[in-house]
């Protein structure tokens, strides 16, 4: 009984410890895996938007060349007397030039996200390493401080006055079969079949019996020589 409350007592007190603790190695990995998922979103975020600053600057080449074009194109127009022409062409010129200072825009603001992006990442990736070096000393740490906590529990549980009761009815219960055991020995040498002594012993027997009669005899002399 006592033995089976230890054993349920445990039982109960390392599900106890493993609802506060948890499984601490399985949290880190699986936190360890979360900053990983986050490090390739990050880059592939940069990769994204590095081919966004490429196509942007791609773009503002493509409008500065469609401006000078137009330029062009409207001095050809104004010398050849197409004020209409030239007017269009400058007018499209003007829209392209806007079109370019808004790509640069884009661009620089591009090249500033990814600077940032990069940073970030840097910094996440280093937090990444150093939670990976501490993760097996927090492993190592919450193993002790289980064991602790179990060690403890039981020590508890071992001195407590319920185990001090149940181990005392059990060492007098082995108290008490110990009595009886001893009686049942001792009250069994009084029937013990002993005819094999006869033989064994038949001479010492027949020493001891002379002594007897030796003794007898000079008792019954002593009477015979009294009375007369």
């Amino acid at each position: 009984m006592a033995l089976k409350r230890l054993r349920d007592f445990l039982a109960a007190t390392y599900h106890e410890v493993m609802d506060e603790l948890e499984n601490p190695e399985a949290m880190l990995k699986q936190y360890l895996r979360e900053v990983e998922k986050e490090i390739e979103k990050a880059k592939d975020t940069i990769v994204k938007q590095q081919m966004m600053g490429k196509e942007f600057a791609r773009q503002l080449e493509e409008a500065k060349k469609l401006a000078a074009r137009r330029e062009k194109q409207a001095q050809i127009a104004f010398q050849a007397g197409e004020e209409e022409l030239s007017r269009k062409a400058f007018a499209e010129m003007k829209h392209y030039e806007a079109k370019a200072k808004e790509y640069q825009e884009y661009t620089v603001k591009s090249e500033e996200q990814v600077k940032e992006l990069r940073e970030q990442l840097g910094k996440l990736e280093k937090k990444y390493q150093d939670l990976k070096d501490k993760k097996n000393d927090l492993v190592a740490r919450a193993a002790v401080a289980k064991a602790k906590y179990s060690m403890n529990a039981t020590l508890s549980f071992v001195a407590s006055d319920s185990a001090l009761k149940e181990f005392k009815r059990i060492e007098d219960r082995i108290t008490e079969m110990e009595i009886k055991a001893n009686s049942y020995a001792n009250a069994g040498l009084g029937g013990e079949d002993l005819s094999f002594a006869k033989v064994e012993y038949a001479d010492e027997v027949e020493q001891e019996l002379e002594k007897l009669r030796g003794t007898k005899s000079e008792t019954d002399n002593g009477k015979e020589a009294s009375q007369s």
